[in-house]
């Protein structure tokens, strides 16, 4: 079976009138109109339409919409308000034919539970707010990756299966290892800062496991991280890294990104810079102006947190905590 194309379809346009293409992608919509048919199809980059008329209609045979198909034919302008150009089919080779019912509607007109989709991950996919969710989480990785490359940082890869935590203050996820105790990391720490001595500015963006129950979403049994270290630095350098960190990937995202802020229904805007720098005795005593008082030393808490928030909109650090409660990080 031939599976190779010519193009992608975002490579297609409609300068390329007359010219041979040989291209593939999936069903999204089928319509029969007598002696003439319209395909729209659609691969990870774009979708185009597809007409077939004449002798050539014997090629929908078995065809379906989300079947993956490979299509030859010709360029040529379209009268669709939707498309600049088409495509007339020669040629139409059915890869791999959808069976019905399908078990989500992909495209999204009919809507499904979010169990059904988990199930059905991979055809889920196909739904584009899907997919730029997925397109958008790569965009931001990729960013993140080129700012601190910039900055000389070198990408490591610590180990997941460890012979003891890590880190303080997380349950872990044990296992069976050759007739041994391991766990599952719950972060790269003590791994980073060793590697700091030789590399000096190291990160590392990988999942790690927490055995912890919660009932929020911002707790994950599974998260991806982003980790850095470096050494001599202060924590104004820290600051500095993580401010370009985020205002690159607003930057990256809302230029590269415009199709899958349109499909998502979210316009991403670029945060001011540089941030705000709140220090702790500054941040009691605005949360006493707002009648929450707190003593030196206390925690903040989320509710302490969100009320900050509403007068400092944007992002803002707080600096300058009481040495007794984050010891480990001051």
């Amino acid at each position: 079976m031939e599976i190779s194309r010519t193009h992608l379809i975002e490579d297609l346009n409609s300068s390329m009138e007359g010219q041979d293409v040989l291209f593939g992608g999936w069903v999204v919509d089928l319509r029969k109109l007598g002696k003439m048919a319209f395909l729209t199809v659609r691969d990870v980059t774009g979708m185009c339409q597809v007409i077939v008329k004449g002798d050539s209609m014997n090629l929908l045979e078995g065809l379906n919409r989300q079947s993956v198909v490979r299509i030859s034919g010709k360029v040529q302008s379209s009268k669709a308000k939707d498309f600049d150009f088409e495509i007339s089919a020669t040629e139409i080779q059915i890869l791999a034919k959808a069976e019905y019912p399908l078990p989500i509607d992909p495209i999204g007109r009919l809507e499904s539970d979010i169990d059904n989709r988990l199930n059905s991950r991979a055809l889920d996919m196909r739904n584009q707010k899907t997919a730029s969710i997925f397109k958008l989480r790569s965009q931001v990785l990729a960013s993140i990756r080129e700012t601190l490359i910039k900055r000389k940082f070198i990408e490591i890869n610590t180990p997941k299966i460890i012979g003891s935590a890590s880190e303080g203050g997380a349950d872990l996820f044990s296992l069976d290892y050759f007739g041994k105790q391991g766990y599952l990391a719950q972060s790269p720490q003590l791994y980073k800062e060793q590697m700091t001595i030789g590399l000096e500015r190291v990160f590392e963006i990988s999942s790690f496991y927490r055995a912890e129950k919660s009932h929020t979403g911002r707790h994950l049994s599974e998260f991806t991280s982003v980790d850095i270290e470096a050494a001599m630095m202060d924590y104004t350098d820290v600051m500095d890294v993580l401010e370009s960190i985020v205002v690159d990937v607003f930057k990256n995202t809302a230029e590269n990104s415009k199709t899958e802020q349109k499909e998502i229904g979210h316009e991403i805007k670029v945060p001011n810079s540089p941030f705000e720098r709140v220090t702790y005795t500054q941040a009691l005593e605005e949360l006493g102006d707002m009648d929450i008082k707190l003593e030196f030393g206390e925690d903040l808490q989320d509710s302490h947190l969100r009320s900050l928030g509403a007068k400092h909109p944007g992002f803002f650090f707080l600096t300058d905590w009481p040495m007794n409660l984050k010891p480990f990080y001051i």
